[in-house]
């Protein structure tokens, strides 16, 4: 996180190195001072210079050359370059004060007056060269109220203007809320306390006044103070930092955390459902797989949903009816997809429009887009039926008149590639306003006197090699050779002297300059005023806009997910009402991308919740348990899944253990954190959840391990009820089938041919017959002579003292977990009341147990 002390550090620095201030110096060191924690760009000439410690900032990280003033570390960057190095330090986390002057330098008496117009956060972003266009930037406030213990959270992406608020009663939940939205900077409270810390996590923070944090008192929304208090932060926060109105800002939508599957952030990564977990951009993962979208913002879109499945059934049924019409029809879906490649970012282009950072570029892509929605609208409303309602609102969206009058008000004004800058003039076409037509021909007639004035002055002065040129710094002027000199006339006055020739201006020839110069500022006066009248006429509908765009990007996203289904063979899910869940030919849809893959059916009855999944590692068991996970999470965003058929409950919970999740780093040992996780679960998962746990208790001794998954899974059999896979290495948990009417063991078969083992990757009733981790090893590469000495002391360790023996295998009672019924460890674990325990002292007290059975 970037130092919040840069300003202090600068103040003493100055004090120190520089006793008396310039007052250019001392204006400098106020605005520092009043912008803590930022880096000042301040401007100065063509400059923008940095001092003291911001000087060593942008030396050490922007490779600038550090040089000095009056004692005083400094360095600058062009004017004209100043956006494109604020950019790399934003990317770097930091925090940026732009210091403009804001009059005339000529104009001025004495110190130029100078102003903080901008203050550039990771958060407040809407510049694309920083963004990337997948990806949606939020910026956060959270906030809690402990008086109710709720915890209010509100985002807004200024670069879109999406502006979202909404409240949790947990820590938990209020973490996994933030995780699942990633914001670039997340504002707390100054006087928070560590909970509220604890809550942002590693996320880039920002302390704001107490002050920003009330509610307003006109209306709550429904969704309470806390999440409002949120939301007024953001609010002011933007306001205080972009100097301006921002007028893309949407209206502030609340949301109900319960309306979308809860999804913490392990189950998040254990997934890969946005991110891989080794590092290397995006394969690999759900998104890429589903990802066949034409624009940013559909992207955008998409990923958004992906990370937050729905709970609704009505809904989620509305965005299976719309990708079903688009599979049926498969040309009219080219068609659309064809069209919206023509469409670009509508959503940033409304949030620099709503800005006012609206460039004629921006202008020409924004009339571009909206000229490819009619056609958009007409493809969906004619050729799709009653029951894909969901495409004819598109249809209706798409074709808003008033954004369809503008485009064509407006539809060739610009040139097609305008100057960046509109002040540089040249932007708008010929022939689209007779005025400025007129004033270019005037221009032209007047440049074309110069040739003429050259003729004549060749002529008069009996110079033949005088001739009329033009720079930008001493604008027009006649040219003479040295040679020449003796013949230039009294009334030539110098301008200019190169080695070669001089430079002169005479009275006609400032006459003629001036009047271009009228002329072309005229002309530029009235391209800014055409160009600014469009931008006024849009930012008037900005409303419609952002609808449009809406409505674009959904389109988008649906066609996507429409072709990945086509494209992959995928099926509609359908809805159980029951507790059932039935998965027929069930692909891992990321795996099948890479390499041949089997089928697996799964079919859970209303009864049976959680299967014992066994079987040797490298057989498949993970990519099972994974692939369960997704085929439930992409039917809830409304996509077709991989598999034959799929009969889904609605989850209101997907929970996901399936790797290691070592915090070493913060001194959380595996095998802890493994537990922590598993408390989360057994603490917040409902009957309404899904559940996959993979090698659960493999981070301590075999006995404990065999001993916790014992107990955590019969927990989640008897009372938690969730259906869950549970995969483990430890075949006594096949036991629990034995005494848990709904327990179902399962396993993934392999078939031995010799010493060798082929890997069926088939999942099928009953337990696996063995681990064959030698088998494995042999597979990995290790000597032969080791792998078999390996077999020969397991044989031995399986004869002394089989593990499968634990409980009484081939004998007719099963021994006690921890010997005899009087044991104390058994008298201690009779006067728990689990229902009364927090996750952190179910483990203490576990680890108590733990002891106490090494003791004995």
């Amino acid at each position: 996180m970037v130092s919040e002390q840069t300003g202090k550090s600068a103040s003493e620095s100055s004090a120190k190195t520089s006793p008396k201030p310039t007052p250019m110096m001392k204006q400098y060191l106020r605005f520092k001072a009043e912008h803590p924690g930022m880096i000042l760009f301040f401007h100065l000439g063509d400059f923008y210079e940095a001092f003291y410690e911001d000087a060593e900032i942008l030396s050490r990280e922007l490779d600038i050359v550090l040089t000095s003033r009056n004692g005083y570390p400094m360095a600058g960057v062009p004017i004209r370059r100043g956006t494109s190095y604020m950019n790399q330090l934003l990317k770097k986390g930091y925090k940026v004060a732009v210091c403009q002057q804001v009059e005339d330098p000529k104009e001025s008496k004495g110190l130029v007056k100078r102003d903080v117009v901008q203050i550039l956060t990771p958060g407040t972003v809407i510049d694309d060269d920083v963004l990337d266009p997948g990806t949606n930037n939020y910026l956060a406030a959270v906030v809690r109220d402990p008086a109710r213990a709720r915890y209010g959270l509100s985002f807004l992406d200024l670069s879109t203007g999406e502006f979202i608020c909404t409240a949790v009663d947990s820590l938990e939940s209020c973490r996994s809320e933030i995780e699942r939205v990633a914001p670039s900077e997340v504002l707390i409270d100054e006087a928070a306390d560590e909970t509220v810390r604890n809550a942002v996590g590693e996320r880039p923070l920002t302390e704001a006044p107490s002050s920003t944090f009330v509610a307003p008192s006109d209306g709550t929304l429904g969704v309470g103070e806390a999440a409002l208090r949120a939301a007024a932060a953001v609010v002011a926060y933007v306001e205080t930092t972009q100097k301006s109105t921002q007028g893309q800002l949407r209206d502030l939508t609340p949301y109900e955390v319960a309306d979308r599957v809860e999804l913490d952030p392990f189950t998040i990564s254990s997934l890969e459902l946005v991110r891989p977990a080794r590092e290397g951009g995006e394969r690999g993962t759900l998104l890429h797989v589903l990802d066949r979208t034409q624009t940013s913002m559909g992207r955008r879109l998409l990923r958004r949903r992906i990370l937050a499945p729905l709970t609704d059934r009505e809904e989620i049924e509305a965005r299976l009816d719309a990708v079903t019409a688009l599979i049926d029809q498969s040309l009219i879906r080219g068609e659309l997809r064809e069209t919206l490649r023509d469409v670009h970012d509508l959503e940033r282009l409304a949030g620099r429009l709503g800005a006012g950072r609206f460039r004629p570029h921006d202008l020409i892509v924004l009339l571009a887009s909206v000229a490819a929605t009619p056609r958009l609208g007409l493809l969906l409303s004619d050729h799709f039926e009653s029951n894909a309602d969901r495409l004819h609102h598109l249809a209706d969206a798409l074709q808003d008149q008033a954004m369809l009058d503008l485009a064509e008000a407006y539809a060739g004004m610009l040139v097609e590639t305008p100057p960046a800058d509109p002040r540089d003039g040249g932007m708008i076409r010929d022939g689209f306003h007779p005025e400025l037509d007129a004033l270019r021909a005037e221009a032209r007639a007047l440049r074309d006197g110069l040739a003429s004035l050259e003729v004549a002055e060749r002529e008069r002065t009996g110079i033949p090699s005088l001739k009329v040129g033009y720079n930008r710094v001493f604008g027009y002027y006649i040219e003479v050779t040295k040679t020449h000199l003796d013949k230039v006339p009294e009334e030539y006055h110098r301008r200019q002297t190169l080695a070669n020739a001089e430079r002169f201006v005479i009275e006609d020839l400032r006459q003629i300059e001036e009047k271009i110069a009228r002329a072309e500022e005229r002309a530029v006066a009235l391209e800014m005023q055409q160009f600014e009248e469009a931008v006024r006429a849009f930012t008037e509908h900005l409303t419609h806009l952002q609808s449009v765009a809406d409505a674009l990007a959904e389109l988008d996203v649906l066609c996507g997910l429409a072709e990945v289904a086509h494209h992959h063979r995928y099926t509609r899910p359908a809805f159980t009402t029951d507790h059932r869940l039935t998965i027929r030919g069930g692909r891992h849809p990321v795996v099948e991308q890479v390499e041949e893959f089997v089928p697996n059916d799964l079919e859970l009855s209303e009864t049976q919740d959680l299967v014992v999944l066994t079987g040797p590692n490298m057989a498949g068991k993970s990519v099972f348990l994974r692939q369960t996970a997704l085929v439930s999470l992409m039917a809830q965003i409304g996509s077709f899944v991989p598999a034959d058929h799929a009969e889904l409950p609605i989850v209101d919970r997907i929970f996901a253990r399936v790797g290691a999740s070592d915090a070493l780093i913060s001194g959380v040992s595996t095998f802890m954190m493994e537990m922590l996780e598993v408390a989360a679960i057994l603490q917040r998962a409902t009957p309404r959840s899904l559940i996959i746990l993979d090698e659960m208790g493999r981070g301590t001794s075999t006995f404990d391990g065999v001993s916790i998954a014992w107990a955590v899974a019969e927990e989640l059999a008897r009372r938690v009820r969730a259906k869950t896979l549970f995969a483990t290495h430890y075949q006594e948990l096949t036991r629990l089938a034995e005494e848990v009417p709904n327990v179902l063991n399962l396993h993934v078969a392999v078939k031995e041919v010799g010493r060798e083992v082929v890997f069926l990757h088939r999942v099928e009733p009953g337990v696996a017959a063995g681990s064959y981790g030698v088998h494995v090893a042999r597979l990995a590469g290790l000597p032969e002579h080791v792998t078999d000495a390996a077999d020969g002391i397991l044989s031995e360790l399986l004869a002394e003292a089989p593990l499968s023996d634990l409980g009484g295998r081939g004998q007719t009672e099963r021994l006690p977990l921890f010997g005899t019924e009087d044991h104390p460890v058994i008298q201690k674990l009779r006067r728990i009341d689990p229902n009364r325990m927090t996750p952190l002292e179910a483990l203490q007290t576990l680890a108590s147990l733990v002891e106490d059975v090494d003791k004995t």
